[in-house]
């Protein structure tokens, strides 16, 4: 019996389809998420987050608020207080356990489409959202989420309360 010294064609395909196989799985791993995968994965989560706001609005019989707080990317949603039980207030209703809270990833630009300066941002925040104990909401500043050159905006049903979301042509809408 003679000893080989060469490799045959289907041992040298099969070498390079592994080589290119596992160079496809580390680079893809590498270079993470795409923008349009966390567009979409940040959509769905403050779907989920309106969601539960809208749920405690509901189960708690007083009108719930959604406010936007740019400097620490932040929603907070809460009871709708009133003037009188603010003041009654330990401290400031950003640090309240009884606050729903979603804060955006870096890689995510959220931003209300009619303007911040009338909206309230003379207290560091726009409220965006107003839930109903009846189901509705209304739509007080339009959001917008962007990643990248990619958008989204967001509306909500006036019976329903429901999310609406809108696709954005990427033609940037500016931020205010």
């Amino acid at each position: 019996m003679r000893s080989r010294k060469n490799f045959t064609l289907i041992e040298v395909i099969v070498v390079l389809v592994v080589i290119m196989l596992i160079t496809g799985i580390a680079v893809s791993a590498l270079r993470g998420e795409s923008p349009s995968v966390a567009l979409e994965r940040n959509v769905l989560e403050v779907e989920a987050y309106i969601a539960r706001v809208r749920f405690l609005c509901a189960e708690s019989g007083r009108d719930y608020v959604v406010r936007f707080y740019p400097d620490k990317k932040l929603l907070l949603g809460h009871i709708d207080y009133s003037e009188e039980e603010l003041l009654e207030m330990p401290r400031d209703i950003s640090e309240s356990a009884a606050a729903e809270r979603f804060t955006f990833g870096e890689e995510v630009e959220f931003f209300t489409v009619e303007g911040a300066e009338d909206g309230g941002m003379e207290n560091d925040y726009v409220e965006i959202f107003r839930f109903y104990p009846t189901g509705g909401g209304a739509c007080i500043n339009r959001p917008g989420i962007r990643v990248e050159n990619l958008e989204k905006f967001f509306d909500l049903s006036f019976f329903s309360g429901r999310l609406i979301i809108e696709d954005g042509d990427g033609s940037g809408v500016e931020k205010k």
